[in-house]
């Protein structure tokens, strides 16, 4: 992405008219450019609205994230432990771009956030839609010495963060869905994806990776076949989208912290507590097959529990999918 195309995306997201006169004088470059960079943004799906005799707006409110304002805004201790912090304005995926760094140097504790994903990834391969600004695309480096049960647990502690800081920034209902789905009102909002590599009894390096849901246009929303919903919807006064990454990023980087330090004592007992469908009726969808029964919780090492014709039964997470009985 050019810089010129980011220079003209800030001017313009302050949701006023612009002519392509003023755009072109501001920029120092033709008008024709200006055209081309308009033609260029929508192609990743901006919502620029251009009337003629007015010039070019964004048809809604967009905050680009800065990474000082990010910095500024995090926790002393989450500062201490992010090593590097990087916005890309337009990545394939996050998670992606911090395994192709594996390759040349250490990623612990490096932080990568996207404005847009072209092919952002969700669970067994899913499409995570990544519209520019509308959304928190993160992945997180980290390196634990060896695997333990809490590098197992891994995901689920990471949903017990977002929970945390969706909550402190006011949204309430905020649950968790297994195995690494962030819900309200069962739409989700967001969810955790993870990358490991290591061995056995050695270090193993991990790509957190994880999406929110910000301010979601209806017309991406109406492409996804779940419901879904997003901060801006279930808050009364919109929260700066830099201050939301802030609170995100210390929390998440805080739990990994514990769990690098074995200190996780009534974390999965938080996670209970948080589960929006224990004691419900649900289906549990294999690849090729599914079963029904009642959820019973999750158990300490992260497996669901289900009551299935009156026998429990224990499934971890592999392919499966988690859906309400209708």
């Amino acid at each position: 992405m050019k810089q010129g195309h980011l220079l003209l995306l800030s001017i313009i997201s302050d949701g006023i008219f612009h002519s392509g006169e003023e755009l072109a004088r501001q920029l120092n470059i033709s008008r024709t450019a200006i055209w081309k960079s308009v033609k260029q943004l929508r192609s990743l799906d901006v919502p620029i609205e251009a009337v003629r005799g007015k010039g070019y707006r964004l048809s809604r409110q967009i905050e680009l994230l800065s990474r000082d304002k990010i910095n500024t805004k995090m926790s002393a201790r989450s500062r201490r432990l992010c090593k590097k912090l990087e916005i890309l304005f337009n990545t394939e995926s996050t998670n992606s771009y911090l395994n192709d760094q594996l390759n040349t140097e250490p990623v612990h504790g490096h932080i990568v956030l996207a404005e847009y994903q072209s092919k952002g990834k969700g669970r067994r391969g899913n499409k995570w839609f990544s519209p520019l600004g509308s959304g928190f695309y993160i992945s997180i480096g980290w390196q634990f010495d060896l695997f333990t049960e809490s590098t197992s647990l891994l995901s689920l502690y990471i949903g017990i963060a977002i929970v945390r800081a969706l909550k402190t920034i006011g949204l309430g209902n905020v649950e968790l869905k297994w195995p690494n789905d962030i819900v309200i009102n069962h739409k989700k909002i967001g969810g955790v994806l993870l990358d490991m590599r290591g061995e056995a009894n050695g270090p193993v390096t991990t790509i957190i990776g994880v999406g929110v849901n910000y301010d979601y246009p209806e017309s991406i929303a109406d492409e996804i076949e779940q419901d879904i919903t997003d901060i801006c919807s279930n808050i009364e006064k919109r929260v700066s989208r830099n201050d939301v990454a802030a609170i995100l990023l210390s929390n998440i980087l805080e739990i990994l912290d514990h769990v690098s330090n074995e200190d996780t004592e009534g974390l999965m007992q938080e996670w209970c507590e948080y589960d929006c469908l224990k004691g419900k009726p649900a289906k549990l969808y294999f690849q090729d097959s599914v079963v029904e029964g009642i959820v019973e919780g999750v158990d300490d090492l992260g497996s669901l529990i289900m009551n299935i014709n009156g026998t429990l039964q224990r499934f971890t997470s592999g392919e499966l999918s988690l859906r309400l009985k209708t």
